[in-house]
Protein backbone atom coordinates (compact mmCIF):
# COMPACT_ATOMS: atom_id res chain seq x y z
CA UNK A 1 0.00 0.00 0.00
CA UNK A 2 1.63 3.36 -0.89
CA UNK A 3 1.74 6.25 1.24
CA UNK A 4 -0.07 9.47 0.55
CA UNK A 5 2.71 12.49 1.64
CA UNK A 6 2.07 15.82 1.13
CA UNK A 7 5.02 17.80 -0.18
CA UNK A 8 6.84 20.39 1.51
CA UNK A 9 4.64 23.91 1.72
CA UNK A 10 6.55 26.12 -0.55
CA UNK A 11 8.02 29.53 1.04
CA UNK A 12 5.38 31.15 -1.34
CA UNK A 13 2.60 28.89 0.82
CA UNK A 14 4.57 29.80 3.62
CA UNK A 15 4.38 33.29 3.02
CA UNK A 16 0.52 33.29 1.90
CA UNK A 17 -0.19 31.51 5.70
CA UNK A 18 1.11 34.71 7.31
CA UNK A 19 -0.75 36.79 4.90
CA UNK A 20 -4.16 34.65 5.74
CA UNK A 21 -3.14 34.67 9.93
CA UNK A 22 -3.06 38.61 9.01
CA UNK A 23 -6.45 39.02 7.21
CA UNK A 24 -8.30 36.71 10.21
CA UNK A 25 -6.69 39.30 12.72
CA UNK A 26 -7.67 42.60 10.65
CA UNK A 27 -10.14 42.82 8.11
CA UNK A 28 -13.27 44.98 7.61
CA UNK A 29 -17.00 44.67 6.11
CA UNK A 30 -17.46 48.34 4.74
CA UNK A 31 -20.82 47.57 5.40
CA UNK A 32 -20.94 48.04 9.24
CA UNK A 33 -17.33 49.49 9.70
CA UNK A 34 -17.89 52.73 8.46
CA UNK A 35 -21.22 54.76 9.53
CA UNK A 36 -22.66 55.86 6.19
CA UNK A 37 -25.90 57.50 7.64
CA UNK A 38 -23.32 60.08 9.38
CA UNK A 39 -23.79 63.71 7.76
CA UNK A 40 -21.10 64.96 5.41
CA UNK A 41 -19.40 68.06 6.59
CA UNK A 42 -19.95 71.05 3.95
CA UNK A 43 -16.68 72.76 4.65
CA UNK A 44 -14.56 69.18 4.68
CA UNK A 45 -12.96 68.47 1.31
CA UNK A 46 -13.17 64.87 -0.54
CA UNK A 47 -9.48 64.89 -1.00
CA UNK A 48 -6.39 67.13 0.62
CA UNK A 49 -6.38 70.05 -1.26
CA UNK A 50 -2.95 68.89 -2.06
CA UNK A 51 -4.12 66.25 -3.96
CA UNK A 52 -6.56 67.82 -6.47
CA UNK A 53 -5.35 68.12 -9.88
CA UNK A 54 -5.37 71.64 -9.81
CA UNK A 55 -3.99 72.95 -6.24
CA UNK A 56 -1.12 75.27 -6.95
CA UNK A 57 -2.37 76.68 -10.53
CA UNK A 58 -3.65 80.13 -11.31
CA UNK A 59 -7.12 78.58 -11.99
CA UNK A 60 -7.58 76.58 -8.37
CA UNK A 61 -6.37 80.11 -6.97
CA UNK A 62 -9.60 82.16 -8.43
CA UNK A 63 -11.89 79.13 -7.34
CA UNK A 64 -13.99 79.96 -4.09
CA UNK A 65 -13.64 77.34 -1.37
CA UNK A 66 -16.73 75.82 -2.11
CA UNK A 67 -15.96 75.33 -5.73
CA UNK A 68 -12.93 73.88 -4.74
CA UNK A 69 -14.53 71.09 -2.60
CA UNK A 70 -17.04 70.53 -5.27
CA UNK A 71 -13.70 69.66 -7.43
CA UNK A 72 -12.44 67.35 -4.84
CA UNK A 73 -15.28 65.73 -4.25
CA UNK A 74 -15.42 65.11 -8.29
CA UNK A 75 -11.86 63.62 -8.10
CA UNK A 76 -12.74 61.45 -5.58
CA UNK A 77 -15.51 60.24 -7.80
CA UNK A 78 -13.44 59.60 -10.64
CA UNK A 79 -11.10 58.01 -8.40
CA UNK A 80 -13.03 55.92 -6.55
CA UNK A 81 -14.97 54.27 -10.17
CA UNK A 82 -11.62 53.72 -11.71
CA UNK A 83 -10.93 51.63 -8.78
CA UNK A 84 -14.16 49.62 -8.67
CA UNK A 85 -13.04 48.62 -12.47
CA UNK A 86 -9.41 47.82 -11.94
CA UNK A 87 -11.03 45.47 -8.95
CA UNK A 88 -12.90 44.02 -11.33
CA UNK A 89 -9.87 43.19 -13.54
CA UNK A 90 -7.80 41.78 -11.12
CA UNK A 91 -10.97 39.58 -9.53
CA UNK A 92 -11.54 38.11 -13.19
CA UNK A 93 -7.62 37.40 -13.44
CA UNK A 94 -7.53 35.86 -10.27
CA UNK A 95 -10.31 33.71 -10.44
CA UNK A 96 -9.24 32.70 -14.28
CA UNK A 97 -5.24 31.83 -12.01
CA UNK A 98 -7.07 29.32 -9.54
CA UNK A 99 -8.26 27.45 -12.60
CA UNK A 100 -4.54 26.09 -13.04
CA UNK A 101 -3.89 25.46 -9.47
CA UNK A 102 -4.08 23.87 -6.55
CA UNK A 103 -6.87 24.29 -4.45
CA UNK A 104 -5.24 22.96 -1.64
CA UNK A 105 -2.49 25.61 -1.39
CA UNK A 106 -2.32 28.48 1.29
CA UNK A 107 -1.32 30.45 -2.12
CA UNK A 108 -5.06 29.69 -3.54
CA UNK A 109 -6.57 30.77 -0.27
CA UNK A 110 -4.65 33.73 0.06
CA UNK A 111 -5.98 34.47 -3.18
CA UNK A 112 -9.78 33.53 -2.80
CA UNK A 113 -9.21 35.83 0.89
CA UNK A 114 -7.80 39.34 -1.54
CA UNK A 115 -10.71 38.47 -3.91
CA UNK A 116 -13.29 38.68 -0.77
CA UNK A 117 -11.28 41.92 -0.21
CA UNK A 118 -11.17 43.49 -3.32
CA UNK A 119 -15.06 42.66 -3.63
CA UNK A 120 -16.25 44.32 -0.33
CA UNK A 121 -13.64 47.25 -1.38
CA UNK A 122 -16.25 47.46 -4.55
CA UNK A 123 -19.19 47.77 -2.37
CA UNK A 124 -17.24 50.48 -0.29
CA UNK A 125 -16.27 52.54 -3.32
CA UNK A 126 -19.77 51.83 -4.96
CA UNK A 127 -21.28 52.83 -1.63
CA UNK A 128 -19.24 56.46 -0.99
CA UNK A 129 -20.19 57.35 -4.06
CA UNK A 130 -23.89 56.97 -3.66
CA UNK A 131 -23.14 58.83 -0.04
CA UNK A 132 -21.56 62.00 -2.04
CA UNK A 133 -24.31 61.95 -4.16
CA UNK A 134 -21.66 61.40 -6.91
CA UNK A 135 -22.03 59.99 -10.15
CA UNK A 136 -19.85 56.93 -11.06
CA UNK A 137 -17.38 57.85 -13.99
CA UNK A 138 -18.23 54.91 -16.31
CA UNK A 139 -16.00 53.80 -19.09
CA UNK A 140 -16.98 54.49 -22.27
CA UNK A 141 -18.34 51.25 -24.78
CA UNK A 142 -14.54 51.03 -26.32
CA UNK A 143 -12.92 51.09 -22.98
CA UNK A 144 -15.12 48.48 -21.47
CA UNK A 145 -14.04 46.38 -24.07
CA UNK A 146 -10.85 46.99 -23.85
CA UNK A 147 -11.22 46.03 -19.91
CA UNK A 148 -12.89 43.24 -20.80
CA UNK A 149 -10.08 41.58 -22.49
CA UNK A 150 -7.22 42.25 -19.79
CA UNK A 151 -7.63 39.77 -17.93
CA UNK A 152 -6.75 37.08 -20.23
CA UNK A 153 -3.56 39.10 -20.89
CA UNK A 154 -2.91 39.73 -16.92
CA UNK A 155 -0.97 36.35 -16.47
CA UNK A 156 1.90 35.32 -14.47
CA UNK A 157 4.50 38.49 -13.90
CA UNK A 158 2.30 40.54 -15.65
CA UNK A 159 -0.55 40.09 -13.39
CA UNK A 160 1.23 40.59 -10.36
CA UNK A 161 3.25 44.01 -12.35
CA UNK A 162 -0.02 44.99 -13.24
CA UNK A 163 -1.69 44.51 -9.46
CA UNK A 164 1.24 46.30 -7.77
CA UNK A 165 0.56 49.23 -10.50
CA UNK A 166 -3.15 49.44 -9.85
CA UNK A 167 -2.80 49.37 -6.26
CA UNK A 168 0.82 50.68 -4.66
CA UNK A 169 0.26 54.45 -6.15
CA UNK A 170 -2.94 54.88 -5.06
CA UNK A 171 -1.64 52.92 -1.53
CA UNK A 172 1.10 55.60 -1.30
CA UNK A 173 -1.27 58.69 -1.80
CA UNK A 174 -3.92 57.15 0.67
CA UNK A 175 -1.16 57.18 3.39
CA UNK A 176 -0.10 60.57 2.99
CA UNK A 177 -3.39 62.17 3.27
CA UNK A 178 -6.14 60.06 5.40
CA UNK A 179 -4.80 61.92 8.44
CA UNK A 180 -5.42 65.48 6.32
CA UNK A 181 -7.77 67.33 9.27
CA UNK A 182 -9.77 68.91 5.91
CA UNK A 183 -10.60 65.77 4.77
CA UNK A 184 -14.25 64.34 5.15
CA UNK A 185 -14.34 62.02 8.58
CA UNK A 186 -15.99 59.23 5.87
CA UNK A 187 -13.25 59.44 3.18
CA UNK A 188 -10.52 58.89 6.30
CA UNK A 189 -12.37 55.69 7.43
CA UNK A 190 -12.77 54.84 3.89
CA UNK A 191 -8.67 54.82 3.35
CA UNK A 192 -7.57 53.60 6.71
CA UNK A 193 -9.93 50.22 5.45
CA UNK A 194 -8.10 50.12 1.77
CA UNK A 195 -4.47 51.03 3.25
CA UNK A 196 -4.90 48.01 6.29
CA UNK A 197 -6.13 45.57 3.72
CA UNK A 198 -4.25 46.61 0.40
CA UNK A 199 -0.92 46.25 2.07
CA UNK A 200 -1.43 42.67 2.37
CA UNK A 201 -1.92 42.89 -1.22
CA UNK A 202 0.99 44.74 -1.92
CA UNK A 203 3.00 42.13 -0.05
CA UNK A 204 1.63 39.41 -2.10
CA UNK A 205 2.19 40.76 -4.89
CA UNK A 206 5.81 42.11 -4.75
CA UNK A 207 6.53 38.21 -3.15
CA UNK A 208 5.20 36.55 -6.03
CA UNK A 209 6.86 38.59 -8.44
CA UNK A 210 10.30 38.17 -6.72
CA UNK A 211 9.72 34.85 -6.62
CA UNK A 212 9.41 34.58 -10.87
CA UNK A 213 12.02 36.74 -11.52
CA UNK A 214 15.23 34.63 -10.86
CA UNK A 215 13.29 31.70 -13.45
CA UNK A 216 12.44 34.48 -16.13
CA UNK A 217 13.54 33.88 -19.27
CA UNK A 218 15.64 37.17 -20.52
CA UNK A 219 13.48 38.08 -23.15
CA UNK A 220 9.73 37.90 -20.94
CA UNK A 221 11.81 40.06 -18.30
CA UNK A 222 13.14 42.58 -20.66
CA UNK A 223 8.90 42.83 -22.05
CA UNK A 224 7.86 43.21 -18.49
CA UNK A 225 10.60 45.37 -17.53
CA UNK A 226 8.91 47.67 -20.55
CA UNK A 227 5.09 46.94 -20.50
CA UNK A 228 4.63 48.46 -16.98
CA UNK A 229 5.46 51.97 -18.37
CA UNK A 230 2.10 51.76 -20.19
CA UNK A 231 0.66 52.41 -16.37
CA UNK A 232 2.08 56.23 -16.20
CA UNK A 233 -0.21 57.19 -19.22
CA UNK A 234 -3.18 55.39 -17.65
CA UNK A 235 -2.80 57.45 -14.74
CA UNK A 236 -2.37 60.45 -16.26
CA UNK A 237 -5.51 59.93 -17.89
CA UNK A 238 -7.22 58.98 -15.10
CA UNK A 239 -5.77 61.97 -12.65
CA UNK A 240 -6.49 64.24 -15.10
CA UNK A 241 -9.78 63.16 -16.44
CA UNK A 242 -11.40 65.82 -18.37
CA UNK A 243 -14.99 64.73 -17.10
CA UNK A 244 -14.57 66.03 -13.44
CA UNK A 245 -14.01 68.94 -14.72
CA UNK A 246 -16.88 69.30 -16.75
CA UNK A 247 -18.91 68.37 -14.14
CA UNK A 248 -17.86 71.58 -12.46
CA UNK A 249 -18.15 73.68 -14.81
CA UNK A 250 -14.49 74.52 -15.89
CA UNK A 251 -13.26 74.25 -19.16
CA UNK A 252 -12.27 70.98 -19.38
CA UNK A 253 -9.24 71.15 -21.66
CA UNK A 254 -8.14 74.25 -20.64
CA UNK A 255 -8.73 72.72 -17.00
CA UNK A 256 -6.28 69.46 -17.90
CA UNK A 257 -3.98 71.55 -19.87
CA UNK A 258 -2.86 73.62 -16.77
CA UNK A 259 -3.37 70.23 -14.16
CA UNK A 260 -0.49 68.39 -16.92
CA UNK A 261 1.80 71.76 -16.92
CA UNK A 262 1.51 71.94 -13.25
CA UNK A 263 5.18 71.12 -11.09
CA UNK A 264 2.65 70.60 -7.93
CA UNK A 265 1.40 68.01 -9.33
CA UNK A 266 4.31 66.41 -11.34
CA UNK A 267 5.64 66.13 -7.61
CA UNK A 268 2.73 64.47 -5.93
CA UNK A 269 2.68 62.56 -8.60
CA UNK A 270 6.23 61.50 -8.44
CA UNK A 271 5.97 61.13 -4.17
CA UNK A 272 2.75 58.36 -4.89
CA UNK A 273 5.03 56.32 -7.67
CA UNK A 274 8.43 56.52 -5.59
CA UNK A 275 7.96 53.34 -3.60
CA UNK A 276 6.87 51.20 -6.69
CA UNK A 277 9.59 52.83 -8.97
CA UNK A 278 12.57 51.46 -6.26
CA UNK A 279 10.61 48.39 -6.05
CA UNK A 280 10.91 48.09 -9.60
CA UNK A 281 14.49 48.80 -9.97
CA UNK A 282 15.13 46.67 -6.54
CA UNK A 283 13.82 43.87 -9.24
CA UNK A 284 14.94 45.04 -11.92
CA UNK A 285 11.80 45.56 -13.91
CA UNK A 286 12.32 49.11 -14.84
CA UNK A 287 13.23 48.91 -18.12
CA UNK A 288 14.84 52.16 -20.29
CA UNK A 289 11.68 52.30 -22.30
CA UNK A 290 9.41 51.60 -19.15
CA UNK A 291 11.48 54.39 -17.20
CA UNK A 292 10.66 57.12 -20.24
CA UNK A 293 6.92 56.32 -20.72
CA UNK A 294 6.92 56.95 -16.32
CA UNK A 295 8.70 59.88 -17.00
CA UNK A 296 7.11 61.53 -19.85
CA UNK A 297 3.40 60.94 -17.81
CA UNK A 298 4.90 62.82 -15.02
CA UNK A 299 6.04 59.93 -12.81
CA UNK A 300 9.30 60.35 -12.66
CA UNK A 301 12.06 63.27 -12.03
CA UNK A 302 12.61 64.66 -15.65
CA UNK A 303 16.74 63.76 -14.24
CA UNK A 304 18.50 62.63 -11.59
CA UNK A 305 18.46 64.83 -8.46
CA UNK A 306 21.31 66.79 -7.98
CA UNK A 307 21.96 65.31 -4.63
CA UNK A 308 22.19 62.22 -5.43
CA UNK A 309 24.66 62.00 -7.84
CA UNK A 310 26.49 65.01 -5.68
CA UNK A 311 26.12 63.63 -1.71
CA UNK A 312 26.37 59.74 -2.31
CA UNK A 313 29.07 60.26 -4.92
CA UNK A 314 31.32 62.66 -2.81
CA UNK A 315 30.98 60.15 -0.01
CA UNK A 316 32.55 57.48 -1.88
CA UNK A 317 30.52 55.57 -0.04
CA UNK A 318 26.59 53.36 -0.66
CA UNK A 319 24.14 54.38 1.93
CA UNK A 320 22.18 51.20 1.84
CA UNK A 321 21.27 49.60 4.90
CA UNK A 322 23.28 51.85 7.38
CA UNK A 323 22.23 50.06 10.72
CA UNK A 324 22.07 51.52 14.49
CA UNK A 325 21.20 49.41 16.77
CA UNK A 326 21.09 51.22 20.02
CA UNK A 327 19.43 53.57 22.86
CA UNK A 328 18.11 56.93 21.53
CA UNK A 329 15.18 59.28 23.20
CA UNK A 330 11.99 59.34 22.71
CA UNK A 331 9.61 62.61 22.60
CA UNK A 332 6.19 61.73 21.93
CA UNK A 333 4.51 65.04 23.06
CA UNK A 334 3.90 63.63 26.78
CA UNK A 335 7.43 62.84 28.35
CA UNK A 336 10.80 61.50 27.24
CA UNK A 337 11.42 57.71 27.03
CA UNK A 338 14.97 56.09 26.84
CA UNK A 339 13.89 53.02 24.43
CA UNK A 340 16.07 50.78 22.48
CA UNK A 341 15.97 50.92 18.64
CA UNK A 342 16.79 49.40 15.43
CA UNK A 343 17.39 51.81 12.62
CA UNK A 344 18.39 51.59 8.73
CA UNK A 345 18.26 53.85 6.05
CA UNK A 346 18.77 54.24 2.30
CA UNK A 347 19.40 57.32 -0.23
CA UNK A 348 16.69 56.54 -2.72
CA UNK A 349 16.99 56.86 -5.95
CA UNK A 350 14.13 57.99 -7.32
CA UNK A 351 13.28 61.39 -5.26
CA UNK A 352 16.95 61.55 -4.15
CA UNK A 353 16.13 61.22 -0.26
CA UNK A 354 17.53 59.57 2.64
CA UNK A 355 14.47 57.30 3.85
CA UNK A 356 14.97 56.04 7.32
CA UNK A 357 12.93 53.23 9.48
CA UNK A 358 13.01 50.67 11.91
CA UNK A 359 11.64 49.67 15.40
CA UNK A 360 11.64 50.68 18.48
CA UNK A 361 12.11 47.27 20.73
CA UNK A 362 10.77 48.53 23.75
CA UNK A 363 8.72 51.79 23.79
CA UNK A 364 5.36 51.02 26.51
CA UNK A 365 2.00 50.51 24.79
CA UNK A 366 0.90 53.69 25.74
CA UNK A 367 3.35 54.87 23.04
CA UNK A 368 0.24 55.22 19.81
CA UNK A 369 0.67 56.14 15.85
CA UNK A 370 1.56 59.77 15.13
CA UNK A 371 4.22 62.81 15.19
CA UNK A 372 7.10 62.13 17.65
CA UNK A 373 10.97 63.48 17.80
CA UNK A 374 13.66 61.16 18.64
CA UNK A 375 17.39 61.86 19.58
CA UNK A 376 20.56 59.45 19.54
CA UNK A 377 23.52 61.74 20.83
CA UNK A 378 22.96 65.55 19.73
CA UNK A 379 20.94 64.68 16.98
CA UNK A 380 17.12 65.37 17.24
CA UNK A 381 14.46 64.44 14.25
CA UNK A 382 11.14 64.46 13.70
CA UNK A 383 9.64 60.96 12.55
CA UNK A 384 6.37 59.01 13.05
CA UNK A 385 5.76 56.12 14.64
CA UNK A 386 3.66 54.42 11.81
CA UNK A 387 1.82 51.18 13.51
CA UNK A 388 2.20 49.30 16.94
CA UNK A 389 3.36 45.69 15.82
CA UNK A 390 1.93 41.88 16.60
CA UNK A 391 5.08 41.53 18.24
CA UNK A 392 4.52 44.37 20.85
CA UNK A 393 7.53 46.55 19.25
CA UNK A 394 6.49 49.93 17.15
CA UNK A 395 7.42 50.38 13.69
CA UNK A 396 9.06 54.23 13.08
CA UNK A 397 10.20 55.95 9.83
CA UNK A 398 11.17 59.14 9.00
CA UNK A 399 12.85 61.18 5.61
CA UNK A 400 15.52 63.71 5.88
CA UNK A 401 18.73 63.29 7.89
CA UNK A 402 18.54 60.51 10.17
CA UNK A 403 18.97 60.36 13.77
CA UNK A 404 22.25 58.41 13.83
CA UNK A 405 25.73 58.40 12.18
CA UNK A 406 26.32 57.26 8.93
CA UNK A 407 29.63 55.46 8.44
CA UNK A 408 31.48 57.44 5.32
CA UNK A 409 28.81 59.92 5.04
CA UNK A 410 28.77 63.38 6.74
CA UNK A 411 25.30 64.84 7.82
CA UNK A 412 25.47 67.18 4.56
CA UNK A 413 25.31 64.54 2.33
CA UNK A 414 22.16 64.01 3.57
CA UNK A 415 20.97 67.02 4.45
CA UNK A 416 21.24 68.06 1.15
CA UNK A 417 19.06 64.95 -0.29
CA UNK A 418 16.40 65.23 2.52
Amino acid sequence: MTASVRPTASSRDAFSERLLKGSVRKSYAPVVDIDWAAPLDPDKFFLPPRIVSLYGTPLWDSMSRAEQIELSRQELANTLSAGIWFENILNQSLLRKMMHQDPTSASTHYELTELGDETRHMVMFGKAIDKMDAKPVRPRLYQRMIINTLPFFFRGSVLWVAALVGEEIFDSLQRQMMDDPELQPMVQRLMRIHVTEEARHIQFARDGLRKRIPSMPWYKRVWVANLNGVGGYFFRYLFTNKVQYARVGLDARAARRMARASAHRREVQISGFAPLAAFLEEVGLMGRIGRRMWRRAGFLPARTPRALTAGAAEAGADLTEEVYDGFAVLDNGDQDRRVHVRLTGHLDPIDGRFHWRGTILDAPEAVTPGPVRISIGTRTVDARITERTSQGTHSIAGVGEPPFELDGAGTSDVSVAG
